[in-house]
């Protein structure tokens, strides 16, 4: 890849993450489902998006209580006694620092494209499971069980912080094509890996380009989370902040106390903004409490781990503003109505808005259409891969138009486009619509 030595060091200190989570990391193989994703306009045969049933009821071509053909109308189910098309998908469901709403969100829509789009062209998609915990090792397990199974060609990588790095270097070695959440630097510079969210890079690079371009603002106190796992994220955070004309000249860290109020008080209130990097929804909660008590009046921006749907919808944060990576049903952004319409069909308990799920739902259809693409029951790793080399696609549920590679080193940033979106009423809106980033501006990293 001709990336120096600086780089390397870089991503040797985001990488060593995954180890400063939690330690008892664990795998377990999730259940299987005869389902699967597909894009919102694009159905097993091909039939234009118009012409697909309104809500879940059958087309009229085909009554939902008639067979389905070896290839199926527009509408019609998977035909369950044909071959599975299958799918892994490691979900980071267990233990203290997990997300079941992955797990949950991508087989809704599975259960969505083989119930209303037919499947791949008649066979059912079979989503694959595999549970892990906050540590590598569980997500090592579950690399190393999709590596070794034959029948499956494509690999959803719901892996967090650098449990996603480790799963990529054992499935980038095996040829095997991964899509993967972008929370490691490193993501983005593994063959085979491909990132359809603005992951780590874009969610630091877009508090300092909204707040520049935006906001106007020059100067920025910085709060983050006193946890060994956040510090290198520092001075990453410091650079690209000084390459669009923000100087963040304070660094408070903050305990995960319920009372913040007093490091949160020390800040200077003069700064432009405040800019909170935070673990969870509970100390964002603690710290917008300590801001409310020291009344400060500047624009104040989170990190999405920091706003959660019941932080959000608590009311804590009105006036605030953050990045997420899609729209999803949280915010007045693209397809909500479709995106909540097939939570609340197919969804189970932890089918929540917010989250990962937005992830889960748009890279289960991105999957879901490189399958199609690729020859379906017939493809294979490589065929996979050639299809995600030069995929692009305009019409990803919540999505803005993605495309493969990425600029300059950034080869699997397929997605380049945040949405900032402001919290009102307990409610997240995004007025400014996506932010376009060009990754090759964080080149300077890599010198």
């Amino acid at each position: 890849m001709g990336t120096t030595t600086k780089l390397w060091r870089l991503l040797a200190v985001l990488a060593a993450m995954a180890m400063l989570v939690a330690a008892c990391g664990s795998s377990d193989d999730g259940g299987d489902t005869a389902t699967d994703d597909a894009p919102a306009d694009e159905t097993a045969d091909d039939a234009p998006a118009d012409e697909e049933p309104a809500d879940d009821e059958p087309a009229d071509e085909e009554p939902a209580d008639e067979p389905a053909e070896e290839v199926p109308a527009d509408g019609a189910m998977a035909d369950d006694s044909m071959d599975p098309v299958k799918l892994g998908l490691i979900a980071q469901d267990e233990e203290l620092l997990s997300f079941p709403e992955v797990r949950s969100a991508a087989q809704a829509f599975v259960d969505y494209a083989n119930t209303e789009l037919g499947g791949i062209d008649g066979h059912p998609v079979e989503l694959d499971i595999c549970g892990a915990g906050d540590a590598p090792e569980g997500h090592v397990a579950c690399a190393q069980q999709f590596v070794n199974d034959d029948s499956v060609h494509l690999i959803l990588v719901g892996s967090f912080l650098g449990n996603s790095a480790a799963v990529s270097a054992i499935t980038s070695e095996a040829g095997k094509p991964a899509i993967t959440l972008g929370n490691d630097f490193v993501d983005y510079f593994i063959p085979n890996s491909y990132v359809f969210d603005p992951g780590l890079p874009g969610l630091a690079q877009v508090f300092f380009v909204f707040a520049s371009q935006e906001r106007e603002i020059e100067t920025m106190s910085l709060f983050i989370a006193d946890d060994p796992a956040f510090e290198p994220f520092i001075p990453v955070l410091e650079l690209i902040a000084e390459s669009n004309g923000i100087a963040i000249n304070e660094v408070i860290p903050l305990g995960f106390e319920p009372d913040l109020t007093g490091p949160v008080s020390a800040a200077n209130t003069e700064n432009d903004s405040w800019l909170f990097v935070l673990a969870d929804g509970a100390q964002c909660g603690a710290s917008s409490a300590g801001v409310a008590t020291v009344g400060y009046e500047g624009d104040l921006f989170a990190n999405d781990l920091c706003m959660g749907q019941d932080t959000v919808e608590s009311g804590v944060l009105d006036g605030w503003s953050g990045p997420v990576v899609s729209s999803a049903p949280t915010v007045d952004g693209k397809d909500v109505a479709e995106i909540a319409r097939i939570l609340d069909t197919y969804g189970d308990s932890n089918a929540q808005a917010a989250g990962l799920a937005g992830w889960a739902i748009a890279n289960t259809q991105i999957a879901y259409d490189a399958l199609v693409k690729a020859g379906g029951i017939d493809a294979t790793d490589a065929s996979v891969i050639e299809v995600l080399n030069s995929y692009s696609n305009d019409d990803v549920l919540g999505f803005p138009p993605v495309a493969c590679p990425g600029p300059s080193a950034w080869t699997g940033a397929c997605n380049q486009s945040p949405l900032m979106v402001d919290v009102v009423d307990g409610t997240m809106v995004a007025p400014g619509g996506f932010t376009t980033l060009d990754f090759s501006e964080l080149d300077f990293l890599l010198e």
